[in-house]
């Protein structure tokens, strides 16, 4: 099945649906680099936030993302709903 690009969608599906209907997690990263002058080995954490439906996914799109990581912890509950 071929997609026309060119026409416009029926509908579009945003940030804000993805985060209304609970479909948005954040996972928390620790990714390593290394050092300047004396080159030791330096750790930075980065929040990344996906849209996926389960927080299975959501770990598993983190993780392709960025394989390297050195940790990942991912929020046991979507972003802006209640635990």
């Amino acid at each position: 099945m071929l997609i026309n690009t060119e026409s416009k969608p029926d509908m579009i599906v945003g940030w804000e649906q993805h985060l209304k209907n609970g479909n948005v997690w954040k996972a928390n990263i620790e990714l390593s680099m290394q050092g300047g002058e004396n080159d030791e080995q330096l750790f930075y954490n980065v929040d990344v936030y996906v849209v996926a439906p389960n927080i299975d996914l959501a770990q598993y799109i983190v993780t392709t993302m960025y394989p390297d990581y050195e940790s990942i912890c991912v929020n046991d509950n979507p972003v802006g709903v209640a635990p």
